[in-house]
């Protein structure tokens, strides 16, 4: 078969910057071939270990599709729920097999691709100890007396570590994300506070930095966001020499943020869902059986918000079960393309 190099879909994603899960065909065309990919993706198929994970991939992709993507009484066809063997896979992916194999082919080796990648090396062997260590730092300032909490003696409405990320939800992050690897997950441990006033969360985000509980050299600046208060006009006020308490006062009842001054937008929050968010990274040392220590940093969100926006991000088109619809939408229509959108 005479097929030009230069038109390869592999070559021309690369070339584009584009994810792998967007390529709309694979050019596989023998086992040779497909057994060749996989052992440059990292798998070999004379290793029974590897041969066992994907296998175990292959059945988690399947039932991920199924329960979390398709809709209407839709099903995957079952000769592609009984093939076993990943490289026939990729074999009805690029165009040889049946034709009604070769988008669903595609769709399985898309999800298969991003669980393959939803790790973290050190979140997955040191999970417990990544979250004792970042939670210590902020523990040492929380103080409890039955339902009252308090961030030193700045008084809180909530303060929440969340729980830890299901897979299939580091899954779906990714499948809605350009990069499609394990890197771009930063949250994989997640602290929430909820004062009651809007100008409270600047006394929270002081009172880090002053006792040193966070950071701030150690931000990831692309990973930041503030749709809670607009931070001009708190500078422009304070040069005034406007007093602080009556900024404190105008805050609470003025305008979020305009969409213009919002920083790194997530596309599936809703515009009505207010707070301010931040990656931050901290250094974590883990001390190995020989004795040595291991040294590394590790991302962690910090997000912050008043009363009000908690309790309208509860309900309505804001809430969480809403953005896991419109995320789950976008996957669909992006794993699923030949689907209906619904």
């Amino acid at each position: 078969m005479n097929i030009n190099p230069w038109r390869s879909t592999s070559v021309r994603t690369a070339l584009k910057g584009l994810s792998f899960i967007d390529a709309k065909r694979i050019h596989i065309h023998s086992l040779q071939e497909a057994h060749n990919f996989l052992a440059c993706y990292g798998f070999d198929l004379n290793d029974p270990a590897d041969v066992a994970e994907l296998e175990g991939l292959r059945l988690e992709s399947i039932e991920f599709i199924q329960e979390e993507l398709l809709i209407n009484g839709e099903l995957i066809p079952l000769p592609l729920q009984e093939e076993k063997s990943i490289s026939q896979y990729l074999l009805y992916a690029s165009g040889h097999g049946p034709r009604a194999l070769a988008a669903w082919s595609g769709s399985i080796l898309r999800v298969i691709h991003t669980f393959t990648h939803s790790h973290s090396y050190f979140n997955d062997l040191y999970h417990d100890t990544i979250r004792e260590q970042i939670f210590d730092s902020f523990n040492a300032h929380i103080h409890r007396n039955g339902d009252l909490c308090a961030l030193g003696e700045l008084k809180l409405e909530k303060f929440e570590f969340r729980a830890a990320k299901s897979r299939r939800s580091v899954a779906m992050k990714m499948m809605h994300k350009t990069e499609n690897v394990s890197t771009d997950i930063f949250d994989w441990i997640g602290i929430r506070f909820v004062t009651k006033y809007r100008s409270d969360v600047l006394d929270v985000l002081a009172f880090l930095r002053e006792n040193h509980i966070v950071t701030y050299a150690n931000i990831k600046p692309s990973k930041s966001r503030n749709t809670l208060f607009d931070l001009d006009w708190i500078i422009k006020s304070m040069n005034k020499g406007i007093p602080i308490k009556e900024i404190r006062a105008q805050m609470q009842t003025m305008d979020y943020p305009s969409v213009e001054k919002r920083v790194a937008n997530n596309p599936f929050s809703e515009l009505s869902y207010h707070s301010v968010q931040i990656t931050c990274r901290q250094r974590i040392k883990i001390k190995q059986p020989d004795g040595t220590m291991l040294r590394f940093f590790f991302p962690f969100e910090l997000q912050l918000m008043d009363l009000d926006s908690y309790i309208k991000s509860r309900e309505g088109i804001a809430s969480h079960d809403e953005y896991k619809k419109r995320q789950k939408k976008a996957v669909r229509q992006r794993v699923l393309p030949f689907l209906s959108s619904s």
